[in-house]
């Protein structure tokens, strides 16, 4: 966390905490600093996680978007934040700060959810076409109709995912740093560390990164269809290993560098938990996800973790 060597008598703290946002209630667990004198403070990255925990609820009740589906959005159509603000009928800085994180109201949420089905798009395209000269207004026309129909997410935001949604690309770029930090991972080793990539970083901000929904398997959390996604992530190479013992495993490989697409607090998360784990065997950080509140109330159904257990890690 920022800033986070506590001065002597200084300690964290947690609670439910009630508050209102748009007229409406809804309970958080609040993360804090009290000293000695039972002051209590936050810090500027604790209140981000704070209140995202509001609107992550007032998003999930209200059917609103999320940041990352409104960029997703916009990235499908290829358009600017500004372009898009100004087809939509926004203000001009409008939809960037939906991206951002600011909750967008009802109305323009659904005017954005509109905007997923492509005809309905092109027609506030033509809508605003007066506002556009006659070559920008053909060149978006065309950057439109190639994009490849309706703008789908691959899986819905909710408490499962971190409220984002499922991006390879992401967990391609979490996985390449891992293994660029720490060396080629085995997958075993990987599921965790993944894990509390997301974790840590949902407790520290109130979102998660890769949008992966864990399972609590018998070895501890585990990426849901874990096979299918790493096979599916580019630049990354699964590769059989087998051991003098006759014992095998599947290690991952980074076999090309992309893109990074990682802003500076997912980065620093992923610096964060290398350096927790990378002297752990893949054994030992099992073991010590077992430890781990999400895992052990889930364990015996195999049932999906939320995300809210983060507040519980033993780890941070």
């Amino acid at each position: 966390m920022e800033n986070n060597k506590l001065l002597p008598g200084e300690k964290y703290f947690q609670e439910v905490r009630t508050t209102t946002f748009r007229k409406e209630e809804y309970s958080y667990i609040h993360t804090g600093i009290i000293d000695e004198n039972g002051e209590m403070w936050t810090t500027t990255e604790m209140d981000e996680a704070n209140i995202f925990q509001v609107y992550n609820q007032y998003r999930a009740k209200h059917g609103i978007p999320f940041p990352d589906e409104i960029s997703g959005l916009r990235e499908h159509y290829g358009l600017s934040a500004a372009k898009m603000a100004q087809i939509l009928g926004f203000g001009i800085n409008q939809y960037r700060m939906y991206e951002d994180g600011e909750v967008p109201s009802v109305s323009n949420a659904r005017t954005i959810i509109a905007a997923r089905e492509k005809d309905v798009f092109m027609s506030f395209v033509e809508a605003s076409k007066s506002e556009m000269s006659e070559q920008e207004y053909q060149r978006i026309r065309k950057k439109v109709e190639t994009a490849d129909g309706d703008y789908k997410p691959i899986v819905q935001p909710s408490e499962y995912t971190g409220f984002r949604s499922l991006s390879t690309d992401k967990v391609a770029n979490v996985v390449r740093l891992i293994i660029s930090t720490i060396g080629s991972t085995f997958v075993t080793k990987m599921n965790k560390l993944l894990f509390y990539v997301d974790y840590i970083h949902y407790k520290n901000h109130g979102y998660g990164i890769t949008g992966i929904t864990y399972k609590a398997l018998p070895f501890g959390p585990v990426p849901e269809q874990w096979g299918t996604l790493y096979s599916s992530l580019p630049g990354i190479d699964m590769e059989e290993f087998v051991y003098p013992s006759g014992q095998s495993g599947i290690k991952l490989e980074a076999i090309e560098n992309t893109e990074n697409i990682l802003n500076e607090s997912e980065l620093s998360t992923i610096e964060k938990v290398c350096a927790l784990f990378s002297n752990m065997s893949a054994g030992e950080i099992s073991q010590t996800s077992h430890l781990e509140k999400g895992w052990i109330e889930n364990k015996d159904t195999r049932s999906p973790i939320s995300y809210q257990d983060a507040f519980a890690l033993n780890y941070d």
